[in-house]
């Protein structure tokens, strides 16, 4: 009798043994997943974030080039014009300031909305994946206790099962 308890019990183990294995490899391969989506998420965050500095670089040595420019030709006009030429040269220079301002209005803060839209769907996307993966977790927690119940449960039912096949040939 002690035999077949012996039994039972290796069976039992080793059907669980085989189970979690299984379990096992399949969590492995969604945490390697996981970790590729993650990285590549990372990647694409460090993009986004290196073209719009590149943009506010780009609107920066704009501003630095037009005001060279600007300087250069104000000492050029009142050297050969004078005073008067210089303010009237000023006048204009506020108003290309006011239409500048406008044309990058129109030109770069659809691509800073679009790259501001596109961040934030990267990172609700990314929220996403994580709970996903979370989920997963807590499933493999979940399942690997309702299958320890189930054996328990198969376990007792072959014991008793085999008891009452040996009470029959006594």
């Amino acid at each position: 009798m002690e035999l077949n308890n012996e039994f039972i019990t290796n069976f039992g183990e080793s059907l669980f043994n085989i189970w979690t294995n299984s379990l096992d490899k399949v969590t492995a391969s969604q945490k390697e997943i996981e970790n590729l989506l993650l990285q590549a998420f990372t990647t694409q965050k460090e993009s986004l974030e290196k073209i719009a500095g590149g943009m506010d670089f780009i609107q920066e040595q704009q501003k630095k080039l037009i005001e060279e420019v600007r300087d250069y030709v104000k000492k050029n006009v009142e050297t050969v014009s004078g005073e008067q030429t210089s303010q009237t040269f000023e006048k204009w220079n506020a108003q290309l300031d006011e239409i500048n301002d406008r044309v990058q209005q129109l030109t770069s803060t659809p691509y800073k909305e679009s790259l501001n839209l596109l961040n934030q769907s990267q990172e609700q996307f990314q929220q996403t994946f994580k709970n996903h993966f979370e989920q997963q977790k807590k499933f493999h927690v979940e399942a690997l206790n309702q299958f320890k119940t189930a054996q328990k449960g198969f376990t007792d039912l072959f014991e008793s099962n085999t008891k009452m096949a040996f009470n029959l040939f006594k």
